[in-house]
């Protein structure tokens, strides 16, 4: 049985249909055509507000999500392209439609208008509310599709930097943020530490237990991995079975011990893949920014590093040995 509505319930099922439709602002010095074209908004389903002034829409618009704007051209104060141009500014998702008069001149200034970013313009008075509405209607539906088309331009974005299998930012990620670390690192005198780990003997594991399995380690791998960084610091995967960590304000001695404890991290915490548990061990090589590096050159260091630590024996952290005899001659300063 259909429970009866309370006293209320039409009033919020009314706003959220209004709200549905779209909300608009409407600007006007003259309080009969707020009044006017209010009316015929709400009518048609719309929710709307109205102001008397430039001004007072621009402090509205900064504080209410607004999907449209109808604004007067010739107003005291802000007039209709100050309006204009404040919106674009404070909130430019939102679109404008310009009110103005049926003289040469007025349609003439609502066509410059349309160059700076209106989305249309109605003549006053506004007595066809068909053609309010219908106007609306079309600004409220482009403001949507654009909404729409800039949130999947963000999920793309997002997954052109995304590693499908283990969910970390892949190499185009970890190449621009370390160029952005290098870059804040020359603007302010501060480290940056580089660390690159690679997964010991995977190829036995792809081998012998097939490379499904190889991906559930790697998964598996990459949260252990991340877990063992500090929250400004970030994981990525760097390719194959190899992953990179981008260490802020990390030095030669910091990024080393960050390093390390991943190692141990690892070595400590058999990989769970579906009801089996898997131990397995990394390698990581070890760099540092220097004046003279870039990212290629830093890159190269952390590699000469980890082809160390697995000439040594694998599962160990090692630092570039020209960076190694660096930190050695400064303690003995």
């Amino acid at each position: 049985m259909r429970k009866p509505k309370g006293p209320g319930d039409g009033q919020t099922d009314g706003a959220a249909a209004a709200r549905a439709h779209g909300r608009v602002l409407v600007v006007d010095d003259s309080r009969l055509v707020r009044k006017v074209v209010v009316r015929q908004l709400r009518q048609a389903g719309f929710e709307a507000d109205d102001v008397d002034g430039g001004n007072a829409a621009l402090e509205r618009i900064a504080a209410v999500p607004y999907d449209v704007v109808i604004t007067d051209l010739r107003m005291p104060g802000l007039d209709g392209f100050e309006v204009l141009a404040g919106v674009k500014r404070v909130a430019p998702a939102v679109e404008v439609i310009i009110l103005t008069g049926t003289h040469a001149k007025d349609v003439g200034c609502a066509i410059r208008a349309l160059r700076l970013g209106a989305h249309d313009y109605l003549t006053k008075p506004p007595t066809h509310g068909e053609d309010v509405t219908l106007t609306v209607a079309r600004a409220v539906e482009k403001k949507r599709l654009n909404e729409a088309n800039q949130r999947l331009m963000q999920q793309l974005e997002l997954l052109s930097r995304t590693d499908d299998l283990t969910g970390l930012p892949n190499r185009r990620a970890f190449d621009e943020a370390l160029n952005r670390e290098i870059s804040r690192s020359r603007r302010h005198t501060q480290p940056v530490g580089v660390v690159i780990l690679d997964i010991d003997h995977f190829k036995r594991v792809n081998d012998t237990c097939g490379h499904p399995f190889g991906d559930q380690v790697l998964r598996a791998f990459a949260a252990v991995a991340a877990g063992g960084l500090r929250q400004e610091d970030s994981l990525y995967r760097y390719g194959g079975e190899e992953f990179a960590a981008v260490l802020s304000q990390a030095d030669l001695t910091r990024a080393l011990l960050a390093a390390k404890r991943i190692v141990a991290r690892v070595a400590a915490n058999p990989l769970s893949v579906g009801d089996a548990t898997v131990p397995v061990t990394v390698s990581a090589g070890v760099a540092a920014l220097r004046a003279q590096d870039d990212a290629e050159s830093l890159l190269a260091r952390a590699d000469e590093a980890l082809y160390r630590a697995k000439a040594e024996g694998r599962n160990r952290a090692c630092a570039a040995p020209a960076q190694l005899q660096l930190v050695a001659s400064q303690r003995s300063k």
